[in-house]
């Protein structure tokens, strides 16, 4: 109890971990009966009994991991001498009503195995909706050989393509994660382990062809986390880094990889995808191209899967030299609105002098301090964009010029370092 006093020990164990902070790192408390009644941490998960207690005391004891925490779903008692036995003796203080309600609210970990089976097979399901027969020996990594494995694996990612497919699994994996957390360590858990690897590692390879950001561990517990983490490092996965993006130096890398022109193809495909809509408010009109060029690719060669992958790579290469196709973003954007796409060299020429004074008006106004947050300095740069379209001389650029303000004004807020760098 000295000890305990100079650690400051009580105080300690109520706060989350800080690496920062050495006061922090009290994990376990080893408790005679001084902290029975009257000991309020939130933060505690989990409590060991070997010391007999009855009727209140019992009560008081159990109720300290009842109390609710942020990432914390419920709390453990782990029982070595039977005192869950003396449950009900202790209960008869309250009414019938009252004990049912306790009771309900304490179960063995064995009453989860049912909801663990249903979820693992709810997963397996999905799969097999699918037509990917083969996906329980995939992920209990049985009968297959590698060729198989693969082939099983790739087909399993391909049907994640779906969003909504994508999102279902997601959301059962998540759920079968929360049955795991629940029931390990336990023995009784461990003909899911190896499952509950391959379907994470069928997640992570969705995660990474899709380029899907949203995709995460969050909520799932950390007991759980940090194993399939250590699995997934294991296979030369990081959970931690986010999906490789289309310039970044890892993905041509990443992209030989892939063992199918089809899986190549796929990758391709959504890296420029994600890329476009990224990029998408910082050129409209040029990432509006792009994606129709995307579209066209995939229309035109189908399943062409060898021929796909070099239209792709061209369209990359494309996209990553920075030559636009047309005059400027704002121009571009101009002749969208006005001209419906005329992008003639004899529209441009016309439009081009307007787009110089724009571009004019823009630098000499939008570098003041806090110029967006100043409403009314915004409405002066509306009203002299305005007089720009209106006395253009250009019918179609007088007859559009409310929302030719709008977006240029929506486009220059998105673009300001470039105008004010240019």
């Amino acid at each position: 109890r000295k000890e305990s006093k100079e650690l400051n020990a009580v105080k300690s164990f109520k706060k989350a971990f800080d690496d920062d902070d050495a006061k922090t790192g009290v994990a376990f408390l080893i408790v005679c009966d001084m902290l029975l009644t009257g000991f309020d941490a939130p933060i505690e998960q989990v409590m060991y009994l070997d010391k007999k207690l009855k009727e209140h005391n019992l009560l008081q004891a159990i109720a300290r991991v009842n109390r609710t925490y942020p990432g914390k779903t419920r709390g453990y008692i782990v029982d070595y001498i039977g005192l869950a036995n003396h449950l009900r003796d202790a209960l008869s203080l309250y009414s019938g009503e009252d004990q049912q309600e306790l009771l309900d609210g304490m179960k063995n970990v064995e009453s989860e195995m049912p909801v663990l089976e249903s979820r693992y097979r709810r997963l397996i399901q999905l799969f097999e909706d699918n037509k990917i027969d083969q996906i329980e020996n995939l992920v209990n990594q049985q009968v297959l050989d590698d060729s198989q494995r693969y082939q099983v694996l790739e087909a399993a990612v391909q049907v994640l393509e779906d969003v909504r497919t994508r999102d279902s699994f997601n959301v059962y994996l998540k759920k079968f994660m929360e049955s795991m957390d629940i029931v390990l360590p336990n023995v009784l858990a461990q003909p899911f382990k190896i499952p509950m690897y391959q379907f994470a590692h069928i997640q992570a390879k969705a995660k990474e062809r899709y380029k899907d950001g949203s995709i995460s561990f969050t909520g799932v517990g950390e007991k759980v986390r940090k194993l399939i983490n250590e699995h997934l490092v294991s296979l030369g996965i990081d959970p931690r880094i986010p999906p490789t993006e289309l310039f970044s130096n890892q993905f041509i890398v990443q992209l030989k990889q892939q063992k199918s022109s089809r899986a190549q193809a796929s990758e391709m495909e959504h890296a420029i995808r994600k890329h476009c809509k990224v990029n998408w408010e910082q050129d409209p009109v040029q990432f509006k191209r792009f994606s129709e060029k995307l579209e066209a690719v995939l229309k035109k060669y189908h399943d062409d899967w060898e021929q796909m992958v070099l239209a792709l790579e061209t369209l990359r290469d494309e996209i990553q030299s920075g030559e636009r196709e047309g005059s400027d973003p704002f121009t571009d954007l101009i002749l969208s609105i006005a001209f419906e796409h005329d992008d003639s060299d004899e529209t441009i020429d016309k439009v081009q002098p307007f787009t110089a004074k724009i571009m004019d008006a823009l630098a000499n106004t939008i570098g003041g301090l806090n110029f967006w947050e100043r409403s009314e300095l915004v409405d002066d740069l509306a009203s002299e964009l305005d007089d720009i379209f209106v006395l253009s001389g250009i019918p179609e650029l007088a007859t559009h010029s409310e929302q030719l303000v709008t977006d240029v004004i929506a486009l220059a807020r998105r673009r300001e370092q470039d105008i004010l760098g240019s």
